[in-house]
């Protein structure tokens, strides 16, 4: 337990500080696009190192270095940020990173809450390593963060270590990653060349164990998908520029892609997000537009799902919507987005017309409150999917509620706009983190979107085929792309639930009762001792 006497001066901890800060250095280097995997694994070794180094201080000391040591996952891993904030808001260069700043400060709390625990914990036993694995999982579900995301989140680009997902999802990846920088932390502090050689060695097998079994399982996975009923889907990546106002190329663009896929086969055809599709749909929409330079199947039969603003007749704000057409045109599916990005799609508290007027790059749109399914005809047999729009399929629980459907689905299907974010890690982040999606069901994901990169991800987590990410700008024009992929559809989450889906997503609310309990006993436990004295 820390001392209860003042602090030595900072200057005295000033390495251990230091190393800290390395923590989520490793983290973000191991971040897509192109990282080192293999660094995630040390995150968490200067992190505990430096929380029992600072084990007598005061938890302020620890919360500091911990929170330092956070930092890096915000500045290095997510410098797309600051940059986003000046190209869509409209923000002054150095407003947006102070916006930067504040961004990478209030993802590095949980580090810091994390640091303060795990340095009053135990230094021997099971418990040593086993509790900040559990706590970490429980800060991670409960921190608000303003964009989701994993510690784990690199793990995309070497998805044998992605695999634990389908048990307990990306909870699991992250127990594992700091179970073994606890060991490897609690090793260089032992005492004893046993010890040390001991602890080293278990958290050397983790990783290793981690990757064996998740060559195994993928090997499995990809034996079943080779007798796999197969769909030819067909993605469009339009890459037209943000901002672009004129309908026609954009219609131009859309309908070129579609008749080449269709030509080359395609079962079905995918659209990116509203937006892309440039005119707006009065509700209910049941049927394709007669105005030809309107019509979604102009030049294509092929079912087709596609992102288009939608709105009640006489409503105010629109809804972020996606179809489904099948291929005489009529409408068998609609789906409104349920989780809007705050205000880039809506504005909380004040009232939106004030303040689009202050910022006209903002909107507001109206959130659905259902799921949905979309069951379409593709060659000879029907295929269910199940949509989510733009950054929804980085939510666990939303996804898992898609899967959850009566009838089950075979696939994700993401429509998404990431060209706001330009040519930066931010669409290759995006992507990472909804592969895990595909990993806690065992269904594959398409993913059309406006610029890059259009991706199939299978049922492995693997990125199965993608378009490279493009920046286009007005006045600087990309052609349009496509994708043509052969899917297969090994399971329906109905009838082949995962592990994950049975019940396993529970283990990180499980970890949150955990830590909570642990908290509640530390300080019943301290206030006896404080009456006792």
């Amino acid at each position: 337990m820390a001392s209860d006497a003042r602090d030595p001066p900072l200057r005295d901890d000033l390495v251990t500080l230091a190393i800290a800060t390395t923590g989520s250095l490793w983290l973000a280097l191991g971040a897509p696009p192109q990282g080192r995997t293999a660094l995630i694994w040390l995150g968490f070794v200067p992190l505990g190192w430096a929380a029992h180094r600072l084990a007598q201080r005061r938890a302020r000391r620890r919360f500091f270095a911990g929170w330092l040591g956070g930092l890096c996952v915000g500045m290095v891993g997510f410098p797309w940020f600051g940059e986003m904030l000046e190209r869509f808001a409209g923000l002054p260069a150095a407003l947006a990173w102070a916006g930067q700043a504040a961004f990478s400060a209030w993802t590095a709390v949980p580090f810091g809450l994390w640091c303060i625990a795990v340095g009053a914990a135990p230094r021997r036993g099971v418990w040593a390593w086993a509790w900040p694995a559990v706590l970490w999982v429980a800060l991670a579900a409960l921190w608000p963060a303003v964009f989701p995301y994993s510690v784990v989140i690199g793990f995309a680009e070497m998805p044998q270590w992605m695999q634990a997902a389908e048990l307990v999802g990306v909870a699991g990846c992250e127990a594992q990653v700091v179970a073994a920088g606890m060991l490897l932390a609690l090793a260089l502090q032992a005492d004893g060349r046993a010890a040390r050689a001991r602890l080293g060695l278990s958290a050397l097998a983790i990783p290793l164990v981690s990757l064996a079994l998740g060559q195994w399982r993928m090997a499995a996975i990809d034996d079943a998908l080779a007798s796999a009923p197969v769909l030819r889907a067909g993605i469009v990546q339009p890459n037209a520029p943000l901002h672009a106002r004129d309908p026609w190329d954009r219609m131009v663009r859309l309908w070129s892609m579609s008749f080449e896929l269709e030509r080359q086969g395609a079962q079905l055809v995918v659209w990116p997000e509203a937006g892309t599709f440039p005119y707006r749909t009065t509700r209910p929409f049941v049927r394709d537009f007669v105005e030809p330079n309107r019509r979604v199947m102009r030049v294509h039969a092929t079912p087709t799902i596609f992102g288009a603003a939608s709105i009640d007749r006489g409503g105010r704000y629109e809804y972020n919507t996606v179809y489904a057409m099948d291929a005489e045109g009529t409408i068998v599916g609609q789906f409104d987005k349920n989780i809007l990005v705050p205000l880039g799609e809506y504005v909380p508290i004040v009232d939106p017309d004030w303040a689009i007027s202050k910022l006209p790059s903002i909107s507001h749109n109206i959130a659905g409150t259902e799921v949905a399914r979309f069951v379409l005809h593709a060659g000879d047999r029907e295929v269910a999917l199940g949509p989510v729009v733009c950054y929804e399929d980085i939510f666990v629980e939303f996804s898992r509620r898609v899967a959850a459907q009566p009838g089950g689905i075979d696939a994700f299907v993401n429509v998404t706009i990431d060209t706001w974010f330009g040519y930066t890690a931010e669409p290759w982040e995006h992507l990472a983190l909804a592969q895990f999606r595909a990993v806690e069901h065992r269904v594959p994901m398409l993913r059309s979107v406006a610029a890059g990169p259009a991706s199939v991800v299978d049922a492995t987590g693997r990125l199965a085929a993608s378009v490279p990410l493009r920046d286009p700008k007005i006045g600087e024009p990309i052609p349009p792309e496509m994708l043509l992929a052969d899917v297969g559809l090994a399971r329906n989450t109905e009838r082949d639930p995962t592990p994950f889906s049975r019940g396993g997503w529970l283990a990180r609310w499980l970890c949150v009762i955990a830590s909570a309990l642990v908290v509640l006993r530390a300080a019943v436990q301290r206030r006896r001792a404080r009456r006792s004295t």
